[in-house]
């Protein structure tokens, strides 16, 4: 049987839609990430287009209290730009680099020189 708290936020999910697609998350992802005392902190990902942020959940007894986002992943996505520097990569581009990849052997660190 799955927690309580996880199944009253799963239930809720439906009233939201995610900030990125517009997607309802009522099939969205949500994993708890831990928890201390009356406090959880579960990660939240769009069953659409995968942006995932993280919820800080209070609460009292059984009764959720409230429900913030803490923070968004640490890697930030380019979704969040609001201007992409460059010009975006061709086909071509995308096909040399999967070459080159699959006939590299070595180190990571030696592919980022």
């Amino acid at each position: 049987m799955d927690d309580p708290i996880m199944e009253f936020l799963r239930s809720q999910a439906r009233n939201y839609r995610c900030r990125v697609c517009g997607s309802n998350h009522k099939g969205s992802q949500l994993r708890k990430i831990g928890n201390h005392n009356n406090k959880l902190i579960v990660q939240v990902t769009c069953s659409r287009c995968r942006d995932s942020f993280f919820l800080h959940v209070e609460f009292a007894g059984s009764v959720v209290n409230a429900i913030e986002e803490v923070s968004r992943v640490t890697t930030p996505s380019p979704r969040d730009a609001d201007e992409v520097e460059g010009d975006p990569l061709t086909h071509d581009e995308v096909l040399d680099a999967h070459q080159r990849l699959t006939a590299f052997k070595g180190k990571l660190t030696d592919l980022l020189k």
